[in-house]
């Protein structure tokens, strides 16, 4: 059965990375890139999100070297560089509503599909990985922004309670899953998915984060 969408019914191994925030410098209408953009540019990573996923993993030690993983909402590629360099040959698979450029390695797939879409996405998974389940789910999922924030962080928590949807079926028991949440008022709506479903739970922000932004992760631990 498909997943339905609650938009519609609304309409509002340790890697040492050495964080800390520094302020950005503005210059006129522009400004400077940051030091994780530019950090990740020299790196070869696709974004600078990827020093987010570097700092949970430094903290927590959440994905293993065989581990199987599956990343939603992975566009450009940057968490899927980051696990690769960890998990080696096993299987990785970034979900994104956007065309994600292929990756060279054998063991990285993309597939193009809405974490809505819960039917096609499934038949797409199994296509790849067989009823096999995944040891680890990532996601650095955002809506798309309309300028209000209780309409962007309602649509945020929609987009991680469809990801515990599909967790339920893909996620293995004991499994552990990593979630990027606009924080406001509907943010105890996914907790309450979330402690259905893990054992326990923690909530972080990691330096990386852009001092303005209300993006928060949830660490979930032990699937039951």
């Amino acid at each position: 059965m498909a997943k339905k969408n609650r938009l519609e019914n609304k309409q509002k191994g340790p890697i040492k990375t050495g964080f800390h925030r520094k302020k950005k410098v503005q210059r006129g209408n522009y400004i400077i890139r940051d030091e994780y953009a530019i950090k990740a540019q020299k790196a070869g990573f696709r974004a600078r999100s990827v020093y987010k996923l570097l700092e949970i993993q430094e903290r927590f030690d959440l994905i293993k070297p065989d581990f199987s993983v599956i990343d939603i909402g992975c566009a450009p590629g940057s968490f899927l560089q980051a696990i690769r360099n960890i998990v080696k040959e096993k299987l990785i698979i970034g979900v994104d509503i956007k065309e994600v450029k292929p990756f060279s390695y054998p063991n990285v797939k993309t597939i193009q599909c809405s974490i809505f879409d819960y039917d096609i996405l499934s038949q797409k998974v199994i296509e790849i990985n067989g009823e096999d389940t995944f040891d680890l789910i990532t996601s650095d999922i955002a809506p798309n922004t309309t300028g209000r924030f209780d309409v962007d962080q309602y649509a945020s928590v929609e987009l991680n309670i469809a990801i515990c949807e599909f967790s339920d079926r893909f996620l293995k028991k004991g499994g552990n899953m990593i979630l990027k949440v606009f924080k406001g008022e509907d943010f105890n709506d996914l907790v309450q998915q979330v402690k259905k479903r893990f054992k326990s739970m923690k909530t972080y922000k990691p330096l990386a984060c852009r001092d303005s932004s209300h993006e928060e992760y949830i660490i979930c631990f032990d699937k039951i």
